[in-house]
C-alpha cells in the first residue's frame, strides 16, 4: 500500500537521502509562504491606495493569530505521531490524528465566532483609524470566516510528513498559496474589488489547501485518520500534542502579537505619507530651529565651523553635528 511505501522512507532509506527527500519539499513550501505571506500586500498596493495599504497592514498580524494556532496541532500532532508511528502504535497515531482535525475545527469556528463578535474592539486595539476602519474591517470579516481551514491547512501541512508524505505535505501548501496569489491581481485589479478582492482570494486558497488534505484522507491514502469515531483525548493524546504543541506556536504568536502592538503604536503618526508630511510641518510651526543650519565664522581667529542642527520632535529625538575645516588657536590678552 502507499502509505507503507511511504513509510519505507524512514526505514530503509539512506539518512542523506531520506533527509534531503523530506527536507527539500519543506523548504520549498516555506518560500512559498513567504510569497503567499506579501501577495495581498502587494497586490492591493498597485491600487495606489495608501489606506487600503495600511489596512492590510494592521489586519494581517492579526489573521496570522489563526496560523499560530494551527501551529499548536500542527507541531505538537507530527512528533506525538512519529513517536507513535516509531514504536508501531498506528491506533495511537490515528488517535492523535482525528483529535487535531476535530481541534482545529472546534477552535477554528470558536475565534471565527470570537473574530466576529468583537471586531470593533479589535480593530480598536489594533489602531485602526477613522480612514481605515471600514477596510481593515472588511478585509477581517471575511478572512476570519475561513477560520477552520486555515487551522486545518497550516496543521495538515505538518502532520503528514510525520508519515514520509513530505511531498503531499508541499503540494497541499503549494496548491492553496499559489490559487490566492493567481486570484489576487484578479479579483484586486480586475474585478476592481479592492480589499475584499484579496480577502475572497485568501480564503478560497485556504479553503483549498484544506480541501486538498481532507481527500488525501479520505482517499485512504494515509495510514492515519481524520474520522470522528477514532477522535479521543484520553491516553494523553491532548496532553502530548499540547505540551509539544504550545511552546512551538509561541515564536510565531508572540511576533503576531508583537506586531499588533507595533503597528497601533504607529497609528498616532498617520496612515499615509501625507499624514507624516503634516505632522512634521505641524511641530515645525511649534520649533522655529526645527531642520535649521547655523553657520559660524571667526574673522582674524582663522576659524571656520559649520553647526548643523537636526531637530525633528516628530521623530522623537535631536541629532547635533559640528563640522570644523581649520582652526587655529590663537592666545588673546
Amino acid at each position: 500500500m502507499e502509505d507503507n511505501k511511504s513509510m519505507e522512507v524512514f526505514a530503509k532509506t539512506p539518512i542523506r537521502k531520506a533527509v534531503l527527500q523530506n527536507a527539500l519539499p519543506a523548504m520549498a513550501a516555506m518560500l512559498m509562504v513567504l510569497i503567499y505571506n506579501l501577495a495581498d500586500t502587494f497586490f492591493i498596493g498597485q491600487t495606489h491606495d495608501d489606506l487600503q495599504v495600511a489596512a492590510v497592514s494592521l489586519a494581517t498580524p492579526v489573521f496570522l493569530l489563526f496560523m499560530s494556532v494551527g501551529t499548536v496541532f500542527g507541531i505538537g500532532g507530527t512528533s506525538v505521531i512519529s513517536r507513535a508511528l516509531g514504536e508501531g502504535r498506528r491506533d495511537y497515531a490515528k488517535k492523535v490524528c482525528s483529535f487535531c482535525m476535530w481541534c482545529c475545527v472546534a477552535v477554528g469556528v470558536l475565534m471565527s465566532a470570537l473574530f466576529l463578535i468583537f471586531m470593533d474592539q479589535i480593530l480598536a486595539i489594533i489602531g485602526a483609524s477613522a480612514e481605515t476602519w471600514d477596510y481593515a474591517k472588511t478585509y477581517l470579516t471575511i478572512v476570519s470566516c475561513s477560520g477552520p481551514f486555515v487551522l486545518i491547512a497550516n496543521c495538515y501541512s505538518n502532520v503528514i510528513r510525520a508519515e514520509g508524505q513530505s511531498g503531499k505535505a508541499m503540494m497541499g501548501q503549494l496548491l492553496g498559496n499559489l490559487l490566492n496569489v493567481i486570484l489576487d491581481p484578479i479579483m484586486i485589479l480586475v474585478f476592481g474589488w479592492d480589499i475584499a478582492g484579496a480577502a475572497i482570494a485568501t480564503v478560497i486558497g485556504n479553503v483549498v489547501g484544506a480541501g486538498y488534505y481532507i481527500v488525501y484522507f479520505l482517499k485512504g491514502s494515509s495510514s492515519l485518520s481524520i474520522s470522528l469515531k477514532d477522535f479521543s483525548v484520553k491516553e494523553k493524546v491532548a496532553s502530548g500534542v499540547l505540551a509539544i504543541g504550545v511552546p512551538a506556536a509561541l515564536g510565531n504568536l508572540l511576533m503576531s502579537l508583537s506586531s499588533i502592538i507595533m503597528n497601533s503604536q504607529m497609528a498616532k503618526y498617520g496612515d499615509t505619507h501625507e499624514d507624516q508630511e503634516q505632522r512634521c510641518s505641524h511641530k515645525r510651526k511649534d520649533r522655529p530651529d526645527c531642520g535649521s543650519v547655523k553657520a559660524a565664522s571667526g574673522r582674524g581667529k582663522q576659524h571656520a565651523g559649520i553647526s548643523v542642527l537636526l531637530d525633528c520632535p516628530s521623530n522623537g529625538f535631536s541629532v547635533s553635528t559640528a563640522m570644523e575645516k581649520r582652526r587655529t588657536s590663537i592666545s588673546l590678552r
